[in-house]
């Protein structure tokens, strides 16, 4: 996701991707349709300004039921590129959001920016919404869910200690 800076006027652009998962390398996780990430740059003569936005459909196995459900993921941030020619400043990372850039710079690559924050916004817990203190996926309530129903054939090797259990 490069956009090209270096012949770009003075003032607002927008930009509109559609990107491959590929793009973004998210190792295990399943994207269902291609992340959409769309772009508000407002260049100076001092620095570029970026308000990115993104949205894609992730597909999650539930870590109640583990049957997989999908789900939106999307977010938004801000990263400005000032342009100097400060060979510390150049080297400097100690914002995540302010990167200095030469001016002779043609191009800015946010592919790595949105990866990372597509990373951030996934939850750790990964369970679809609730109505009414049901799963609005399978439907079962958490109760149904951990309650274990099956009737479980018992190893006649323990009988010997259930029997004497019993006893007492």
């Amino acid at each position: 996701m490069k956009i090209i800076i270096s012949n770009l006027a003075e003032g607002e652009h927008l930009y509109e991707f559609s990107e491959d998962a590929e793009t973004f390398e998210l190792g295990d996780y399943v994207i269902k349709n291609k992340v959409a990430v769309s772009v508000r740059l407002i260049k100076s003569n001092s620095q570029v300004y970026a308000d990115v936005n993104f949205r894609c459909r992730f597909e999650f196995p539930c870590d109640r039921c583990l049957e997989n459900f999908e789900k939106d993921i999307s977010g938004s941030f801000i990263v400005v590129f000032k342009y100097s020619r400060d060979p510390d400043e150049l080297k400097s990372g100690d914002d995540e959001n302010i990167f200095f850039i030469p001016p002779e710079k043609n191009f800015i690559d946010l592919s790595g920016m949105v990866r990372e924050n597509i990373l951030v916004s996934i939850p750790m817990r990964k369970a679809p919404d609730e109505k009414d203190g049901r799963c609005a996926y399978c439907g079962k309530t958490e109760e149904e869910i951990l309650r274990n129903t099956e009737t479980k054939e018992i190893n006649p090797v323990w009988d010997k200690l259930l029997n004497k259990k019993n006893l007492k």
